[in-house]
């Protein structure tokens, strides 16, 4: 029954609207974004590429600048990760730290992967995110619909209104690049969006306004923007334990 359960909300919540890539929902408390395409592979095959981030990762968006230590361990209660590693002087690799960039709470291999987690500079709020990475096999069996949703909820010092658009250009990327060689890909066009097909009077020109020209979400200068941490006041004073004292706390 739960199987049921999961595989039909799947089906409804990521399948039913055409690929697309966009952030759903901005509100004050957290956003959501949803990317979907088309590809050629088989969901096996996309499953096999999405365990191997260290192939598709984007390293500038590592905290070691390296992508070599990244790892998905796909099972409930197991780590999306990054190992800080490093060559001695001899060629030998080892691990000086790592990362947790999100934890596996659901595994269906080929199927469904949902991971929690805060990615990025969330990580230092009191905010966090859950992705569901679906595979859907098409219809006519020719392929694939893989999609990222990522939906982010919590206390942060960041505007939703910036830092929304400024993870799903990053999750986004991300994505691109995991789907990229998996065959043709149709969809995730950001200039698509659900109101296109509805009639919105005059046909714009073709010629770009570039007053008007959309600007790329910058994560760095949404980081910057964040309110710096409150300054810490002077620590008030402790009184010392009465050493004489035998009274124990409930």
């Amino acid at each position: 029954m739960i199987k049921i359960i999961i595989s039909g909300a799947a089906a409804a919540a990521l399948f039913a609207t055409p690929a697309m890539a966009e952030v759903k929902t901005v509100a004050d408390q957290g956003f959501s974004t949803l990317h979907a395409a088309d590809v050629l592979a088989k969901p096996e095959d996309v499953w096999k590429r999405l365990l191997a981030p260290k192939d598709w990762w984007n390293p500038a968006h590592s905290w070691s600048g390296s992508t070599d230590g990244f790892y998905i361990d796909p099972q409930a209660g197991g780590c999306f990760c990054e190992l800080f590693q490093e060559k001695d002087k001899d060629g030998k690799l080892s691990t000086k730290g790592s990362v947790e960039h999100m934890r596996v709470i659901f595994s269906q291999p080929a199927k469904v992967l949902r991971m929690q987690g805060s990615l990025g500079p969330l990580q230092a709020e009191a905010a966090t995110g859950t992705l569901t990475i679906a595979m859907e096999p098409l219809k006519d069996g020719a392929g694939t619909r893989v999609s990222f949703s990522y939906v982010v909820g919590g206390y942060m010092r960041f505007k939703t209104a910036d830092i929304g658009p400024a993870v799903d250009a990053v999750l986004r990327e991300q994505f691109d690049r995991m789907i990229k060689p998996l065959g043709k890909v149709i969809g995730n066009d950001t200039s698509e969006t659900p109101d296109e097909g509805k009639k919105a009077g005059p046909k714009a020109s073709s010629k770009a306004d570039p007053k008007k020209a959309v600007k790329k979400p910058d994560l760095d200068a949404a980081v910057d923007a964040t309110e710096p941490e409150p300054k810490v006041g002077k620590p008030e004073k402790v009184e010392a334990d009465d050493a004489e004292s035998t009274d124990q706390p409930e």
